[in-house]
């Protein structure tokens, strides 16, 4: 399938949950071909975020999950509209690993159980089984360097995309949110099916990256708080997605969802003491418009106690249907103005639509 270009006028299997179950544009630029997307080219090597990993900043980084962005009550009440929308929602499926790929190979791939009469909502996160077999692998840890030399670490998933070395993840896990190209984070990698220190599938560094501007210039939760990293192929592997697959994605409009899931490496929750940020968590419910009184806020919320650590993980829906589509990223929590506190387990993500796809596009057209 030719995903080059999605019209934008208008994915590994359901494993994942019954086992757990542009051209390049110029450095830190726009992308030309796709208007509001940030482009950052001007990224380390292989070699020298291999170097910048030492063990201690590795265990810094661990150390540090970040934390979920805080929701504006106000947003969105005094919002103009968007400046536009998909026509129709832009779906593509997911992938299986190449049979003849390294990892594939040796791989434990976990086999479909059977799916319950009725769907069971967990909203108190609970551990992904064998979160280092395929197709769970598909969701790893996202590990980087802050502007101000900080390191910390979020969750993304493999995105189905023509570089086939692609992630998603959350926009405030690859850029700070102001400051446009100095807002960028460094020294990227990802591990995918990360458990209790382990690397089951190696690393994998950054090549570019890819977010809304709307983000990167001002922040917008509403509808931007989202972003792809393009990674370099690994030596003795090949491409990422041809070896562990990559989840579909589904964007447009929509915020109603029935039996989604969202996937995540919480070092904290709502009124949880447990979270370690060492095993990947999930939950599972329907997902809905955060305020749907309010026609300018469409971001998709869903029942889950998870909390920093798991911004960038993804929620999807198809976990059954064998064709897992991204729908939305762990963005931001609402919390109590007087207290600070968090007050509820909704957690939120950014509405996946004209942003999304054209930053997808962006990467698209990079292949």
């Amino acid at each position: 399938m030719n995903l080059k270009r999605i019209a934008v006028t208008a994915a590994c299997t359901s494993a994942l949950l019954s086992s757990l179950l542009a051209p390049a544009a110029v450095a830190q630029g726009q992308n030309e071909a796709n208007p509001g997307v940030a482009v950052d080219t001007d990224t380390p090597s292989a070699r020298e975020v291999a170097e910048f990993w030492t063990p201690e900043r590795t265990r810094e980084a661990l150390a540090h999950p970040e934390p979920l962005l805080k929701a504006d009550p106000k947003r969105g009440l005094d919002r103009k509209p968007s400046s536009g929308r998909l026509a129709k929602p832009v779906s593509v499926d997911a992938a299986r690993p190449t049979s003849d790929s390294p990892a594939a190979r040796t791989a434990t791939l976990q086999t479909a159980g059977t799916e319950a009469a009725v769907a069971q909502e967990i909203t108190v996160a609970q551990e992904v089984p064998y979160s280092t077999s395929i197709p769970n692998v598909v969701v790893g840890k996202l590990l980087y360097q802050k502007p101000n030399g900080d390191t910390g670490h979020c969750t993304a998933s493999v995105i189905v995309s023509d570089t086939k070395n692609t992630v998603w993840t959350a926009g405030h896990c690859v850029h700070t949110g102001s400051g446009g190209a100095a807002g960028w984070f460094s020294n990227i990698r990802f591990i995918p099916g990360y458990k209790d220190g382990q690397q089951p599938w190696g690393e994998w560094v950054e090549d570019r990256k890819y977010a809304p501007s709307s983000y990167t210039e001002g922040g917008d939760q509403l509808e931007s708080d989202l972003a792809a990293v393009v990674l370099q192929p690994l030596a003795g592997y090949g491409n990422l997605q041809d070896n562990i697959g990559g989840l579909g994605y589904r964007f447009g409009g929509e915020t109603d969802y029935a039996d989604a899931f969202t996937v995540g490496y919480p070092g904290e929750g709502y009124n949880r003491t447990d979270m370690t940020g060492e095993r990947m968590m999930y939950c599972r419910g329907n997902t809905e418009d955060l305020w749907w009184w309010v026609p300018t806020d469409d971001r998709v919320k869903m029942d889950c106690d998870m909390g920093k650590g798991a911004s960038g993980g993804p929620m999807f829906i198809g976990a059954f249907n064998y064709n897992p589509q991204i729908i939305g990223a762990n963005s931001h929590y609402q919390e109590d103005a007087t207290t600070g506190k968090r007050v509820n387990d909704d957690l939120i993500s950014s509405l996946h639509d004209l942003n999304a796809a054209n930053v997808i596009n962006a990467v698209n057209d990079s292949a």
